[in-house]
């Protein structure tokens, strides 16, 4: 199927991303990187460079209004977009906010989401300087776009992986994707389990200091944010780098919380890890030279846990390598917009 017969669902939003990347960069003067990884940079100036990304959440995809505290929907506008300042090895200074709101939306709501994303600004120490606002005719919107900042050496890119290198997740995986289905009421556990999995997908928690602590080290080659799965996010280090990857499932770095629902429900935990999207950690890549050096930064959890996954290797494609050596050639899929 091609040409105007061609439906966004048939190549899917990263295919749609690929499909208009080439010829975007029309003055290349202080254009470091563009389209294809967590931010741009441009830069440089006087040895630093300036890291730009935007994410946006819409009501009934990102989040559902009356299941989100507007104050914990506030917040998590801002923490995701400081995880992609994060997966750069850079430090978040300013955001703007973008917001497209229902005619009859009330202005206490508003407020109170205004007061989340103030409240996550006044932790990550970003300013907010100005934005946009206009009517929506069907749900909420908001976008925010953060700015930051980095040294220019200590920048890390989705393409520096190479064949050796030791790959590393900064804490727990599918604990939001389970929180996604007790808000949508899939699923049902008792409390405080059900509370504690949903905040992980309400209250995501970004590593910004891990972030900058790995780029000034300067002993990893690659990183990128989790935010569509480890299936999907590794692809796309692998798809930049032009290599592949072994993953080892007895790993995968589980929550109790999460495999006490598994026990409760019989839910195989590993599609949620895999697949489930918005844990907002990072992912590193570090030659195996450097591991040990590396695995001393995060030395009694400070400033978080970090867990090894795998491996990244020169043939293609992702692979999951259990105990007794069985393989499984993996597809590269997490939460695509238009395909989900």
């Amino acid at each position: 199927m091609t040409g105007k017969n061609l439906k966004i669902e048939d190549i899917g939003e990263f295919g749609f991303i690929r499909s208009i990347k080439d010829n975007c960069l029309f003055s290349h003067n202080g254009t470091i990187k563009g389209i294809g990884d967590d931010c741009a940079v441009i830069g440089p100036y006087d040895g630093r460079v300036i890291l730009i990304s935007t994410d946006l959440l819409a009501e009934d995809v990102h989040f559902i209004l009356d299941k989100i505290s507007p104050e914990d929907l506030g917040q998590k506008a801002v923490a995701v977009n400081i995880s992609d300042i994060a997966a750069m090895g850079g430090t978040a200074l300013h955001v703007f906010i973008s917001l497209a709101i229902p005619g009859n939306m009330a202005v206490n709501i508003l407020h109170s989401i205004y007061e989340g994303i103030k409240k996550a600004c006044r932790l990550y120490r970003v300013n907010i300087l100005g934005g946009d606002t206009s009517a929506s005719p069907n749900g909420f919107i908001i976008n925010v776009a953060v700015i930051g900042e980095a040294p220019q050496n200590e920048v890390l890119y989705r393409s520096g992986a190479r064949p050796g290198d030791v790959i590393f997740v900064t804490g727990y995986l599918g604990d939001a994707a389970a929180g996604l289905k007790l808000i949508k009421e899939e699923i049902n556990v008792p409390e405080p389990l059900a509370s504690i999995l949903k905040k992980a997908q309400n209250l995501p928690a970004p590593c910004p200091e891990a972030g900058r602590k790995i780029a000034g080290s300067m002993l990893a080659s690659a990183m990128i944010d989790l935010s569509d799965g480890l299936l999907s996010d590794l692809g796309h280090i692998c798809e930049a780098s032009g290599v592949g990857a072994n993953l080892y499932p007895a790993d995968l770095p589980i929550s109790d919380e999460l495999r006490s629902l598994s026990r409760i429900k019989d839910i195989d935990p590993f599609g949620l890890v895999l697949s489930g999207g918005e844990d907002y950690k990072l992912l590193v890549t570090v030659p195996d030279k450097n591991v040990e050096s590396f695995q001393k930064l995060f030395k009694g959890g400070n400033p978080c846990y970090l867990y090894r996954v795998g491996r990244v290797v020169e043939e293609k494609g992702i692979k999951m390598i259990s105990a007794d050596g069985s393989e499984k050639m993996m597809k590269a899929a997490g939460f695509d917009h238009f395909r989900n």
